[in-house]
Order: structure tokens, then sequence, then C-alpha cells
């Protein structure tokens, strides 16, 4: 049988001349110059960009720092990304190596003669990487670890997106409450006007209830204005990990709408490709599924493995030699389990391109939506002046008696109107432009939400495979030249 064994161990190891499967070539998108309606400079630093604070908040800027050791998502992401460091020392040589040190110690008897017995074994085995299935093995565990570390930005964003807006939603409704309660005094003062005028003898009774319906109705709208702030509170509460009272509390007092400082930078479809991170986490996953097909064909060729096993006891042994492992009869399931992987790496190539498309998509929607409601934010704004005009107006004519009361109401209507639509103008606006930092992927690098990372840096090793080289090469390639040799 050792005579039989050399020669197939030598004729395996001359095939075996490099490694199985394709070598990974990174996916080129083809998108578009230029957005349509955007910019054609280049976003260079657009991931390191803390772009919240063109929006003059302060409180708005604590609350995102406060939140970014806190949120939940982002430890989920993180641990994440522990789980694909930890994953990676399932492969490469801690795969390819296996043994154990067994110990018995026993007492008997037999036929009235006590019998005791001691025994050590230690058993030891390894195999060779001839086809280099486990060195694309370390290189789809790297691209896990990387995919998952962009995942990771992808939460941040998302992080990012919700707690501005639930900011921006929670301001909205406070603007909406002040506006309301403005409306309630001017409409007290004109059933004031409209009461004195009727004690006068000049109006009716209808009139002031005509004008006491005008007020009621204005005061109707204030609690759920008031609740629709507080729920927007308990979602950033949420977000950033605190009890929400005291959110609550500081944020009462009020402040103006969050209105953008800066104008929106869109960059170039192709900046999407270095920002987003979902795009490059589609582009590892790709890279991660190229290596499983050169993981699952190294399955169909032999495989060649050095054991040793001593024992030390009752009876000494030990042995030592190679052995060949041939699939035959597992071939055709090995073969389906490589068109498989062929299958998904085609899948992710897909997903890649698609996840592209995507992007500039909501890059795309994100500036007309910017741009159409700064437009209309303008003509809002023009609209409360002539309404706040028409209303002083009617005011004076109805006090003169030259209209009605129904026109002083229409121009309190008109105003108040004029005043909740302009308030949800800027709110649009001011959502749309933060969309668009989230879709070109701004600021998920910024230097403050990389704090956790630092920590996750320190705690898990570089190495978790636990080779500790100096040379500059990647796991990846030390293996490659390992098993080359």
């Amino acid at each position: 049988m050792f005579r039989i064994a050399i020669p197939l161990l030598c004729s395996v190891s001359l095939v075996a001349c490099d490694v199985v499967g394709p070598n990974y070539t990174a996916p080129i998108a083809s998108v578009s110059p230029t957005y349509v309606g955007g910019g054609s400079q280049q976003l260079l630093s657009a991931s390191t960009s803390r772009w919240w604070t063109g929006l003059g908040d302060p409180l708005l800027s604590e609350l995102v720092e406060r939140g970014n050791m806190n949120n939940i998502d982002l430890q989920l992401a993180l641990e994440r990304i522990r789980a694909s460091q930890a994953a990676a020392g399932r492969v490469g040589v801690n795969a390819l190596t296996s043994g154990a040190l067994t110990g018995n110690v026993a007492r008997g008897e037999n036929g009235g003669f006590e019998n005791n017995t001691e025994s050590v074994q230690i058993n030891a085995n390894y195999v060779f990487d001839l086809f280099g299935g486990a060195a694309r093995s370390v290189e789809q565990a790297e691209a896990l670890i990387e995919a998952s570390q962009a995942d990771a930005g992808t939460v941040r964003l998302a992080y990012l997106s919700q707690i501005i807006n639930a900011y921006i939603q929670a301001r909205f409704f406070q603007e909406a409450t002040a506006i309301n309660r403005q409306t309630i005094r001017s409409r007290r003062e004109t059933l004031a006007l409209v009461q004195q005028r009727r004690d006068a003898g000049e109006a009716t009774e209808l009139e002031v209830q005509q004008a006491r319906a005008n007020l009621a109705s204005a005061e109707a709208g204030l609690p759920i204005q008031i609740a629709n702030f507080e729920a927007n509170v308990f979602s950033i509460a949420t977000l950033i990990g605190e009890p929400a009272d005291p959110i609550r509390r500081l944020m009462t007092s009020g402040s103006p709408q969050p209105r953008p400082r800066m104008s929106s930078r869109f960059g170039v479809p192709a900046d999407l490709i270095r920002n987003r991170p979902d795009i490059h986490s589609a582009e590892r996953s790709f890279a991660a599924a190229t290596a499983a097909i050169g993981v699952s064909e190294a399955q169909l060729y032999p495989s060649v493995s050095l054991g040793g096993v001593v024992a030390v006891g009752s009876t000494d042994r030990w042995s030592f030699g190679p052995n060949l492992n041939i699939p035959l009869l597992t071939r055709g399931v090995l073969k389906a389990n490589v068109e498989v992987a062929e299958s998904q790496a085609r899948q992710a190539e897909l997903t890649y391109r698609q996840t592209v498309l995507t992007a500039v998509e909501e890059v795309q929607r994100a500036i007309a939506l910017c741009l159409g409601w700064g437009r209309q934010l303008n003509s809002q704004e023009r609209a409360i002046r002539a309404a706040q005009s028409v209303l002083n107006l009617s005011r004076e004519s109805y006090r003169g008696g030259a209209i009605t009361l129904t026109e002083v109401l229409d121009a309190e209507r008109q105003l108040a109107n004029a005043q909740l639509s302009a308030a949800d103008a800027l709110r649009n606006y001011t959502a749309s432009w933060v969309q668009v930092h989230i879709a070109t992927g701004q600021g998920w690098r910024a230097e403050s939400l990389l704090k956790p990372l630092e920590t996750l840096a320190a705690e898990v090793p570089v190495d978790p495979l636990g080779l500790d080289y100096d040379d500059g090469l990647t796991v990846a390639d030390r293996f490659r030249n390992l098993f080359r040799d």
C-alpha cells in the first residue's frame, strides 16, 4: 500500500501547482458623468465630513455625538464585525490542523486480580492545502470582514438619517404649535373685536359665534401637535439610548427649525463607488463569493494529510504517515457545490451593479426634492408676508365697517395656512438636504463616529488567525506563498 501511496502523492503534488478558482477582478460599474440638475465637482473627503453642523444647531450636533456610543444599532453593527473577525480564525492554518491529547485511567478486577490501566494518547493531523482551498477561504474571510466593516458604515449613515430627521420633525411640530398659539391669540383678538362691535350694535350674535367657532378650531389642533413633538423626542431618546424626560425638558425651551446654512454638495455619480459604504459592502461580498468558488472547487481534488499517533500506557505504540483521500463517489455533489458557488458569485455581482444603480437613483431623487422644496420654501415665505398684510388691512376695514367678518376670518385662515405651509416646506427642504448628504455617503467616517471602532480595534487582534508576521503581506498572500513553495 505504501508503494501505491508514494506515486499517487507525487502525482498530486505535481498537479497542485496553482490556487484553484477564479482570481477576483473588481467589477466596473457604468454610471453617468453627472447628475441631472447637479454639479460636476468631485466629493473628495465626503465620508469624513461632519456636514450636520451646517444646520447651525449646537443641540442637534450634541445629540448626534451622544448617541454615537449608545445607539443599539451601532453596537449591533460592531458585534457583527467582531463575529466576522472571530470567524476568520476558523479558516487557513487553523482549519488544516487537528489533534487532541487524551488520557485514561481505569481500575478493575478480573478473576480476583486487580487490574489498573493508565494511558495517554496524542494524535495530530495536518492537511496539505495542495490546491489552495484554504488560501481561498482566507480571502473569503478577509472580504467578509471588510464587508461587515462597510455594513457598519451603512448603519452609521442610517443612524444619522434617523436622529437628524427625528430632530427636524420635533422642531417642525414645535414650530407648528407656536404658529397655532399665535393663531389662537389672533383669533381671540378678532373675537374681542366682534364682541365690541356687537355691544355697540354694529355686529350680530351670529358673527360672534362664527368668531368663537374659528377660535375653537385652532385650539382643537394644539394637543396633537404637542403629542407629535413629544413622539419625536421619544424617538431621539431611543436612538441615543438615554431617558426621554431630560431630553424633552431640554428641547421644550424651543429653538428655530433647523435650516441649512450651506448649500448641498452633490459630487458626481462616480464618487458613490468610493463614498457609499453599501456599495463597498456589495463589492466585498462579491469578492467573498468569488473566493468561495475556489473553496468549493478545491473539494473536487484529492487531499493529502500527514497524521500521527503516540500512545503511552499499558501498551506503548506510535504511528506516523501520509493519508490520501480521493473523492470518487461524492464527485456529483461536489460539482453541484461548485455550480452553486458560481451562481452565488454571479448573483453577488448583479447585486453590486444594482446597488450602484439604486445609489445613483437615491441621489438623483434627493437632489430633485431638495431643489424643489427650496423653491417652494421661498414662495411660501413670500406668501406669509402677503397674507399678513391682507389680515392687517381686513381688520382695519372691518373695524370701519367696510367689509364683513367673513372676510376677516378668511384672512386669518390664509395667514395660518401660509405659516404652516412655510414651516412644512422648511421641514421638507431640510430633510431633503439631509438626504442628499446621506445618499452621497457623507459623514459615516467622521472622526467622532469612529470612536467605537477604535475601541473595537483595541479589543480584537488584528491577526485573528494567530500568525504574527510583520512582512507587509496579507494572510492570503502568505498562505499562497507557503503552499506554492
